[in-house]
């Protein structure tokens, strides 16, 4: 099957995904409302087998499973249609929602994540009757090596295992017991790290001694709050502490047997999240050779947050009311700063209005932005018509208040979510600027307008070159035409692009200009319009707002080194 790698592939395709959970979400309401009418629940079920495809398509495997397991509970449901199936409509209807947050997430964040859909998973499953999934089942193991030698050749203790084992389980038990309570973490995971590297060593080189090795660095893991104790993790511990049942019941043959694929890479899973915080998760970072500077727990759990938080419509309505509280607000303020405000109240309705706006910010979760515009309301309510000065310095405080909330603000709508962390360095540096990003975004797709205008000139020109058999004078103008292109690709800080584009510019100036010795082919300049097609696609992306990542420029650049004008590194 043809799998299209990346993120980016989700925006030629978002839009019919959307229509179709939106045809699933209306189909499944008006089954609620009829649950006689099955042709209604068929119809739900032929979207989410639609969009599994297109999900493994565009390489989204947690989206695509999702959809799997809901296609599969519609079935079940009209299979059992006489039945009461509230709860099972109802974690569909959930399950809708998250997909379409889901989609939004990866559409923003340029990142899938799988693992973020797992609880949604699970909730399906476990109406399907199936077994839960793990956190780890989109964790790429790789290869399964053996576990670092110990020093010397060690062999099992049986007889010690037998005599001290059920005190050790013992141990191990009370610790346990006590991180299911999640009752003093950190001492009850040394506690049972105590007892795991005590059963460690009287298993010799056992194959069995890697399920202890990999134990011991998931309690190092826990117990220096690496990770978060969570329902799976607390489920992993409990079947180590199983495991720690049969070597201790079973002997020999259980200490001859292989920790599961599975189990290991839970462990793993597990390790590469908390990072080589210690000595036993250095070892299995070095091991399985983990990347230490990927994903966190911590990023996990953000990633989380974000997901669960208010869907991308919400948020850009929510900003686009703010946007026009605050239009009122500054015309407001500049009537009062002239002396033409006929409101007998001053500046108290103004203030009133910061602070609302102050509030919704926090829910939004810009809380610097409403701190700041709270304070400045305080400031704004004690004013009068009769002393305030236009000019003084604390009246361009609250203006440049107002544009670092206007900033904030603008950084909403390009998310669709409630990741305050991803543009808060925009809002920063333009405020610390004295610019508006609502102007300069505008300024930006000028530009991105000025430039794909400049482009379809130049193509234009190029295929008038083709038609009158290979007249220069269709081209005099198109180098340029393409210069002031790549000065916008500059200014719009593309040096990729904007490399392309220089090169396509000198290819046309010596090849097709100024060396007419050849006869252009039909395929040469099929390929040069390749290269600047390239380029106007991936500017498309920008102008819609839907970036199509930057494969498309491997492809340019492929283009222009066929050309014999590679284009150099940006």
């Amino acid at each position: 099957m043809l799998t299209i790698e990346g993120s980016a592939s989700l925006n030629l395709v978002k839009e019919q995904i959307d229509e179709s959970l939106g045809i699933a979400e209306s189909n499944l309401e008006q089954f609620v409302e009829e649950p006689e009418n099955e042709s209604r629940l068929k119809a739900a079920i032929e979207q989410f087998a639609l969009i599994k495809g297109v999900f493994k398509l565009i390489n989204l495997p947690g989206a695509a499973m999702l959809s799997e397991e809901l296609e599969l509970l519609g079935h079940k449901i009209l299979a059992h249609h006489e039945k009461n199936n509230e709860r099972e409509l109802a974690a569909i209807s959930n399950a809708i929602m998250v997909l379409i947050h889901y989609l939004e997430y990866v559409e923003v964040k340029k990142q899938a994540l799988p693992v973020l859909l797992i609880p949604t998973i699970n909730e399906v499953r476990f109406f399907l009757n199936r077994s839960l999934i793990t956190e780890s089942v989109f964790f790429d193991l790789g290869e399964n090596p053996a576990r670092p030698p110990k020093d010397g050749s060690p062999t099992p203790d049986l007889a010690q295992i037998q005599s001290s084992g059920r005190r050790l389980r013992h141990m191990y038990q009370v610790g346990l017991l006590g991180i299911l309570r999640n009752e003093s973490v950190s001492a009850n995971a040394k506690m049972m790290s105590r007892a795991v590297t005590r059963i460690d060593s009287l298993s010799g080189n056992t194959p069995i001694s890697k399920l202890w090795w990999l134990t011991l660095a998931v309690l190092e893991a826990i117990g220096q709050e690496a990770v978060e104790l969570n329902v799976a993790r607390k489920s992993l511990l409990g079947m180590v502490d199983r495991q720690i049942k049969n070597v201790v019941n079973m002997g020999e043959s259980a200490m001859n047997k292989e920790p599961s694929k599975a189990t290991v890479q839970e462990c793993v899973y597990i390790a590469s999240l908390a990072g080589p915080v210690g000595d036993h998760l250095r070892e299995v970072t070095q091991l399985f050779k983990l990347e230490t500077g990927g994903l966190t727990d911590a990023n996990l759990r953000h990633e989380r947050e974000i997901l669960r938080g208010p869907g991308g419509t919400v948020i850009r309505s929510v900003a686009e009311a703010l946007a026009e509280e605050l239009n009122h607000i500054k015309d407001a303020l500049d009537l009062g700063a002239r002396g033409a405000s006929g409101d007998d109240e001053g500046f108290e309705p103004i203030a009133e209005s910061m602070r609302k706006v102050s509030n919704t910010l926090i829910m939004l979760g810009l809380s610097k932005a409403a701190g700041v515009f709270k304070e400045k309301s305080d400031i704004v309510r004690n004013w009068t018509a009769a002393d305030i000065d236009a000019e003084s310095d604390e009246f361009n405080k609250v203006a440049d208040a107002l544009l670092y909330v206007e900033n904030s603000i603008a950084t909403l709508s390009p998310r669709r979510g409630p990741d305050s962390n991803l543009y808060s360095s925009k809002a920063e540096e333009a405020i610390n600027d004295g610019i508006s990003v609502t102007q300069l975004d505008d300024a930006r797709r000028v530009v991105v307008g000025e430039a794909r205008a400049g482009l379809s000139l130049a193509k234009r020109a190029i295929t008038s070159f083709m038609d009158s058999n290979w007249d220069g004078m269709h081209l005099n103008n198109v180098p340029v035409t393409l210069k002031s292109v790549w000065g916008g690709l500059i200014f719009l800080q593309l040096h990729r692009a904007a490399a392309v584009v220089e090169a396509c510019e000198a290819f046309i100036e010596k090849k097709l200009i100024k060396d007419r010795t050849e006869t252009p082919t039909a395929a040469l300049m099929e390929t040069l319009a390749d290269a600047i097609t390239s380029v106007d696609y991936f500017l498309e992306g920008m102008e819609d707002d839907k970036p199509i990542g930057e494969g498309i420029m491997e492809v340019a650049e492929e283009s222009m080194q066929e050309l014999g004008f590679p284009v150099k590194a940006a």
